[in-house]
């Protein structure tokens, strides 16, 4: 009997990840996925064609508006279509709302979006500006909502500053900052927000409390409308949890579920679908691999940050070559295939030739 319960527990946990993840797991077909994802970025033009016809909506709505508070509303709804999708129009709204903010003397939504543009900056490598965009905020005349978008673009800038640093000492230094914000965050926060749960995982992660992870990221999902960026959020905050275990099938799949949902929503700020890409070459789909990359170099360059683009270029770079490796192997065996094709068919057409040639009847000599 122990031996039955034993084997039991061993084929359970032999999947290679925690037995109490696999209760989250859930069928997965990775092909029908990548097909869909293929065919939204084949439909991207259509997607890309809405989001405009948003933003010269509100862009023509702004240019008549002579109420200050509504232009500063319409200024907001414009930093929120293009934060994503292209980060130069991005800052310029921003600062737009600073500048309106400024003139109404709200503080706090200066405030705001003095720490909203210091993230687009950090997005772009532009760190030294967005430290002094962030040293402008004035701290006191924060509630909870600047107050956490306010630690938030502190804990991305130092994370930025501390990935990008080659001097040991000076990465872990910022990094200790992100740590510090992090916390900042979680303290003001709302619970139940984008901002709490996704550092709430982090934490869980950092424990190796996956169960808890993904206990949070069932509720996440739970709340969000599917294809939307609030959905390719979450599912990449999922995808990280089985990337920790593990589970590449699994990781494949939310990266896959959070690239399809920010295609859709004309997200030009790539990321899950890049890192989709790199996990598609080490599986050896260089064909697949190759084109999503391309598209994500074509969206960076939309949106403009300067570093991923570098990053993109070079991975669609290596991946150009495998690529044309591969097809040049292909089509070595495939010449190989056909002179070898050609070589069979000559022996079997010789062959019948011989079949089918006269048989020649040898007469007796009856000379004598």
């Amino acid at each position: 009997m122990r031996t039955t319960i034993l084997i039991i527990l061993w084929v359970a946990i032999g999947a290679g990840y925690p037995l109490s993840a696999q209760k989250h797991d859930q069928e997965i077909d990775l092909q029908a996925l990548y097909q869909q994802i293929d065919q939204a970025i084949e439909q991207s033009p259509q997607f890309v064609s809405k989001r405009l016809e948003e933003i010269a909506d509100s862009y023509k709505q702004l240019q008549s508006e002579q109420s200050m508070e509504k232009r500063l509303a319409l200024a907001e709804r414009l930093f929120d279509l293009y934060h994503a999708y292209r980060n130069d129009s991005a800052l310029y709204y921003a600062g737009m709302c600073i500048s309106l903010a400024d003139s109404l003397h709200r503080k706090d939504i200066e405030g705001l979006y003095l720490s909203r543009k210091a993230h687009q900056c950090s997005n772009a490598g532009l760190h030294l500006e967005a430290l002094d965009l962030l040293k402008r905020v004035d701290k006191s005349a924060l509630g909870p909502k600047e107050l956490t978008n306010y630690y938030g673009a502190w804990m991305h800038v130092c994370g930025e500053i501390g990935s990008s640093s080659q001097q040991p000492d000076v990465r872990q230094s910022y990094y200790a900052q992100q740590d510090s914000y992090r916390d900042s965050v979680l303290m003001v926060a709302e619970k139940g927000s984008e901002e709490y749960l996704h550092l709430k995982m982090d934490v869980f992660c950092a424990r190796q409390l996956y169960q808890d992870a993904l206990g949070i990221s069932d509720n996440w999902l739970s709340h969000v409308e599917e294809g939307t960026h609030s959905e390719a959020f979450a599912a990449f905050y999922r995808s990280v949890v089985y990337d920790k275990l593990g589970n590449s099938q699994q990781l494949r799949y939310w990266l896959g579920r959070s690239a399809l949902a920010d295609i859709k929503c004309a997200v030009f700020d790539q990321a899950s679908l890049f890192m989709l890409a790199e996990r598609l070459a080490e599986d050896g789909d260089y064909d697949r691999a190759y084109r999503y990359v391309r598209f994500c170099e074509k969206c960076n360059t939309e949106f403009l940050p300067r570093l991923r683009s570098y990053q993109v270029r070079y991975v669609a770079n290596v991946l150009e070559a495998a690529y044309s490796d591969s097809q040049a192997r292909y089509s070595r065996l495939l010449t190989i295939a056909c002179v070898g094709a050609l070589l069979l068919l000559g022996v079997v057409v010789w062959l019948l030739l011989r079949l089918r040639r006269p048989a020649r009847h040898h007469q007796p000599d009856q000379s004598f």
